[in-house]
C-alpha cells in the first residue's frame, strides 16, 4: 500500500529536479567596456564604462545597464532597470525605466527596447525612451570578429536622437550624437580580456550649440564577465 505514494513522491521529485535543470536561475555581470583614453592612461582620470548585469531564466530576466563617462569637471551616465522577455530566437523585448545624468542634472524616461542578433551576427540594441518632455531614440550595433581563438576585433557604432531639446542633458532636437569605435582584445581567458583601440565621438546638429564635440581618441581598457 505504501508503493503508490512512494512512487509518486519519486516522480514528483524527479519532475522538479528535471524542471530545475531545464531552466535554472542564472546571473551574469559583463563589463563590455571599462577604459580610459589617450593622455589619461597613467591616472585614469577619463573613465568610460559600459556594464550590464542580468538575473533570470531562459525567457524572463531582469536587466541592469549602466553606461557613461567621467572626466575632470564633467560626467554623464545612462542607467536602466528593465524586465526582459525573449520573444524569438536571439531576440528580447525589454521594458522599464532609465535615469540619465549629465553634470549633476538628471532626466527620467520610460523605456522600450529590442535586443538581439541581426543576420551575420551583429549584436544590436534599439531603445525608445519617452517622458513628458521628449521622445528619444538610441541605436547601437557591435560585431565580434574572431581573428584567432583569442584575438577579437570589435567594431561598434551608436547613434542618439531626440524629438526636442533636452537642455538638462545638453541635447538638441534631431540626430544629436554619433560614437564609433574599433577595439582589439586578447582573451587570456574568456572572462578576462585587455584591449586597445580607437574611438570617435561627435555631436551633430542642434546639440552642437550645447556641446560641440568632435574627438578621436586612442583607448585602452579591459573586458570582463563572470
Amino acid at each position: 500500500m505504501k508503493t503508490v505514494p512512494y512512487t509518486a513522491t519519486l516522480l514528483l521529485a524527479a519532475s522538479l529536479f528535471a524542471e530545475m535543470n531545464d531552466d535554472p536561475l542564472r546571473a551574469t555581470l559583463l563589463a563590455d567596456r571599462l577604459e580610459t583614453a589617450s593622455g589619461q592612461w597613467s591616472r585614469w582620470e577619463h573613465l568610460v564604462w559600459d556594464v550590464s548585469a542580468y538575473a533570470g531564466y531562459d525567457l524572463d530576466k531582469a536587466y541592469l545597464y549602466s553606461e557613461g563617462s567621467k572626466a575632470p569637471g564633467e560626467s554623464e551616465s545612462q542607467n536602466e532597470l528593465l524586465y526582459s522577455r525573449a520573444v524569438a530566437p536571439f531576440w528580447d523585448v525589454q521594458i522599464g525605466a532609465e535615469a540619465d545624468t549629465a553634470d549633476g542634472k538628471s532626466v527620467g524616461w520610460g523605456v522600450v527596447a529590442f535586443q538581439g542578433l541581426v543576420p551575420y551576427y551583429f549584436e544590436t540594441r534599439l531603445r525608445l525612451m519617452v517622458n513628458a518632455q521628449a521622445v528619444a531614440l538610441n541605436a547601437e550595433a557591435e560585431y565580434e570578429m574572431l581573428l584567432t581563438q583569442r584575438l577579437v576585433l570589435t567594431p561598434r557604432i551608436e547613434l542618439q536622437a531626440y524629438s526636442s531639446d533636452v537642455e538638462e542633458l545638453g541635447a538638441g532636437a534631431g540626430l544629436s550624437s554619433i560614437e564609433t569605435g574599433l577595439r582589439l582584445r586578447y582573451e587570456f581567458i574568456r572572462e578576462f580580456a585587455p584591449y586597445v583601440g580607437v574611438s570617435y565621438a561627435a555631436t551633430i546638429g542642434n546639440t552642437r550649440k550645447y556641446a560641440p564635440i568632435d574627438d578621436v581618441q586612442a583607448v585602452a581598457g579591459i573586458r570582463l564577465w563572470f
